[in-house]
């Protein structure tokens, strides 16, 4: 039902009275009387007052979208052109930057990439198209193309690309050692070519030879060779954890929810929270520096916080946890922590500061090539 909202003064209420017109509310307010009627009325009241000055203030019901409607329809259509336009322009493709020092290898691909129309003036490729696209070329050009990535950048199209480059046969005879890749004490070799020179337990600085492309008859080099082989050793590592006692914590429960969000005038319009604590997280679907509306899509996350005081136990278990993560997460898989160690534990104020001791088993293979002599 429509509601129409007129202010008027206490003269007027009670010429209005007089004619037992059906008044759904009235609400007094500073010297003055808001009256709450539907159309029908309303019409009743403007055909017998014509001369009164009856003012409306508002609306209620369908009939309050029809006056905005009415109020700010050419506001609208150019709202919803410029959402059209800008729609239609972010599916053009207005640059290619192919990044390449290699000109020969930037025209080429250029001209491969027009043949798919991924030029300039184009409309944009779906994420399916242009990954056929870029698969298509890399087949088409396996002895001369490595890797290929075709990246949307706005309206720019931005390719990386490597170069496949040629191996040199004769860099599989080069001769060569193998050795440490940093200090350790030797725990494994498996070696497949060379002259072992070292042995388990050894201990060995950064460069030092352990399998050997020199093989040796009688004191003298009779051959060099590509030595092969895989060493693991024992390597050590110091991680340094400051860890605070006042603990706080903002945490993701795993809820989340998406919706629209319409701001104008720099005022958000739907801006209820969803969650106590959300993150939310905004994308933009119109934005123009010129207009005073913005239409994003939100993602919200809820936030479980977390506010606490730790004991100095508490805080040093949770520091020495976190200095094992720290030193896991830096080696390679085939690694592993074989012991650790507190070094230094100092309390502060409102902190500690540890230093972790690691034990570590890993790969220490390297290789060095043997210089000829006369090169």
């Amino acid at each position: 039902m429509n509601i129409y909202i007129l202010k008027i003064n206490k003269k007027y209420l009670n010429n209005i009275l007089k004619y037992k017109i059906n008044i759904n509310k009235i609400v007094s307010k500073d010297n003055y009387y808001y009256l709450y009627l539907n159309t029908l009325n309303y019409n009743k009241i403007k055909k017998i007052f014509k001369i009164y000055n009856i003012e409306v203030i508002g609306y209620k019901g369908l009939i309050k979208y029809k006056m905005l409607l009415k109020k700010y329809y050419l506001f609208l259509i150019f709202f919803v052109i410029s959402i059209f336009l800008n729609i239609f322009l972010s599916n053009i493709i207005f640059s290619v930057e192919i990044n390449t020092n290699n000109n020969e290898l930037k025209n080429f691909l250029l001209k491969e990439l027009k043949n798919y129309k991924i030029d300039k003036y184009n409309f944009r490729k779906s994420y399916t198209e242009k990954e056929k696209i870029k698969n298509s070329i890399l087949n088409d050009n396996k002895d001369y193309l490595e890797w290929l990535e075709i990246t949307r950048v706005g309206c720019k199209y931005i390719v990386n690309v490597s170069e496949r480059i040629k191996k040199d046969i004769d860099d599989d005879l080069k001769p060569r050692d193998v050795v440490a890749r940093k200090n350790a004490i030797i725990l494994s070799i498996k070696a497949t070519n060379g002259s072992i020179i070292k042995k388990l337990n050894d201990y060995v600085k950064q460069g030092e030879v352990i399998v050997s492309g020199k093989i040796i008859h009688k004191d003298s080099v009779v051959n060099l060779v590509k030595s092969d082989a895989i060493i693991y050793g024992e390597t050590w590592y110091t991680v340094h954890i400051t860890y605070p006692i006042t603990y706080y914590e903002n945490k993701k429960t795993g809820s989340s929810k998406k919706r629209f969000s319409l701001t104008f005038l720099g005022k958000k319009i739907n801006s209820k929270k969803d969650y106590k604590n959300e993150e939310i997280i905004e994308n933009k679907i119109f934005y123009h520096k010129f207009l005073p509306i913005k239409l994003s899509k939100e993602i919200l996350y809820e936030i479980e916080k977390t506010d606490d005081v730790l004991t100095i136990e508490e805080a040093y278990s949770k520091a020495m946890n976190l200095a094992y993560l720290k030193m896991k997460e830096n080696l390679l898989e085939d690694s592993k922590i074989l012991d650790q160690k507190k070094l230094k534990f100092v309390v502060k104020n409102s902190t500690i500061d540890l230093d972790v001791f690691f034990k570590v088993y890993e790969n220490i293979t390297s290789y060095q090539e043997i210089e000829l002599e006369g090169e």
